[in-house]
């Protein structure tokens, strides 16, 4: 039992927790509203190659005439050897770059920079979460020498940590100087207003959400070693995962049909029990799950709260996966097809449950309502297309051998 000189000790921790300046600094960081993460443009790959070609067009209407680009280029540049600079920084400073031309998705390349006053052209290939794809990064290079023989080349490879590209002749540049950059600029005073706030969102948008803020860390490390006691507490208090990731078992074990194969720190995996007569979709125990199914629907919740489900091949016979992984990347009901990079998995299909941001902006109960609905939503588009085409593709490889036509399955359904 807890005595009340223990109860009053912790709390006079929690209170001088709550009062501290760096605790209120933190809080107003953290809570203050962000253009960015209003229009769900936080780790979407997209939004921010959009938002960068806005801000490298010089016609554009954010008042900075081609100043953006300038500063970019010349921190891209700073960062290679100088025999390795395809012009040099004092030619870039003296041109004039009012005539840049930029592309998206040209050749699906992210973005594509025509300066046609230095006869270069500039390559970005923006990569958020994702790392780059097999030999992505060679077919952009081919295809840039091919369209562009005479031009000089500056091809840059752009992550949150600044990764090495796997291809030679690309350049690694990190959202982490890009910030820097876009934060010294928001910060001169012949910058207009409209653009400096727009800046500073983004700034603090890359900060909290792709790149580390090292004065934020700075700031948290100091309060945890003045308020150890009272972080300790609302520690052990926090919602546990394991809530989330019992509310997500429930619903998918709801379904009937649908049966837990395991369970484990953060997962659930489950499956339909029609899918237990196919022989092809079964795999050695030992390689990947121990009940021996090799294609498992997959719940997974993160230490940043959010949840995910997937649909994960394993490793079955090499012809029955080539064959399912052919299948599936020919319909539309596989969204998120991938390979794990490494692994002797495949991801047919990817939704998420619960984002990142939901789950740092609402509470716990509200933050089960949604996952909960979420997967509602599943159940209600995908599910029933998912399973009734994998049954398809596996009848075609133990009757027929060949493709087949695929039609729906017969409804699975809550139980009352």
């Amino acid at each position: 039992m807890v005595d009340d000189a223990a109860i009053q000790s912790l709390e006079d921790a929690l209170n001088a927790l709550v009062d501290d300046s760096d605790f209120r600094e933190i809080d107003r960081r953290l809570a203050r509203f962000n253009l960015f993460e209003a229009m769900g443009g936080v780790r979407a790959e997209l939004r921010h190659s959009n938002f960068l070609a806005f801000l490298f067009s010089p016609g554009r209407a954010h008042g900075l005439g081609p100043l953006v680009l300038e500063k970019v280029l010349r921190a891209i540049l700073s960062d290679l050897p100088t025999d390795k600079r395809p012009l040099r920084t004092l030619e870039l400073v003296v041109a004039d770059l009012d005539d840049a031309l930029v592309y998206r998705e040209r050749q699906n390349i992210d973005l594509l920079i025509e300066l046609t006053a230095l006869n270069l052209v500039i390559l970005i290939e923006n990569k958020v979460g994702a790392s780059a794809g097999d030999g992505q990064l060679e077919r952009y290079k081919a295809a840039l020498a091919a369209r562009y023989p005479h031009h000089r080349r500056l091809m840059v490879f752009l992550t949150p940590n600044g990764d090495e590209p796997d291809c030679e002749g690309f350049v690694a540049f990190s959202y982490q100087n890009l910030a820097r950059v876009l934060e010294q600029l928001a910060a001169e005073t012949s910058t207009p207003s409209e653009a400096s706030l727009i800046l500073t969102h983004y700034v603090e948008m890359l900060r909290r959400h792709v790149v580390p803020d090292d004065e934020l860390k700075d700031l948290a490390r100091r309060l945890y070693e003045k308020h150890r006691e009272a972080f300790d507490f609302v520690f052990e208090a926090r919602p546990q995962l394991q809530g989330l990731l019992e509310t997500l078992k429930a619903c998918a074990l709801n379904v009937v049909g649908l049966e837990e194969d395991s369970t484990g720190a953060n997962l659930v995996r489950f499956y339909p029990s029609r899918w237990e007569r196919f022989g092809v979709l079964k795999c050695p125990s030992q390689k990947w799950s121990k009940t021996g199914r090799g294609l498992l629907f997959e719940t997974m919740v993160y230490a940043d709260g959010s949840a995910h489900l997937a649909l994960i091949l394993g490793p079955c016979a090499p012809d029955v996966r080539a064959h399912i992984l052919e299948r599936c990347k020919a319909s539309a009901a596989f969204k998120g097809i991938s390979k794990r990079k490494g692994e002797i998995t495949s991801r047919l299909f990817h939704r998420e449950l619960l984002s990142p941001e939901l789950a740092r902006t609402t509470d716990f109960d509200q933050q089960l309502r949604l996952a909960s609905l979420s997967w509602s939503s599943f159940q209600g588009e995908d599910l029933m297309a998912l399973i009734g085409e994998i049954e398809a593709f596996a009848e075609e490889i133990e009757n027929t051998g060949s493709p087949r036509s695929t039609g729906p399955t017969e409804a699975l359904e809550n139980e009352s």
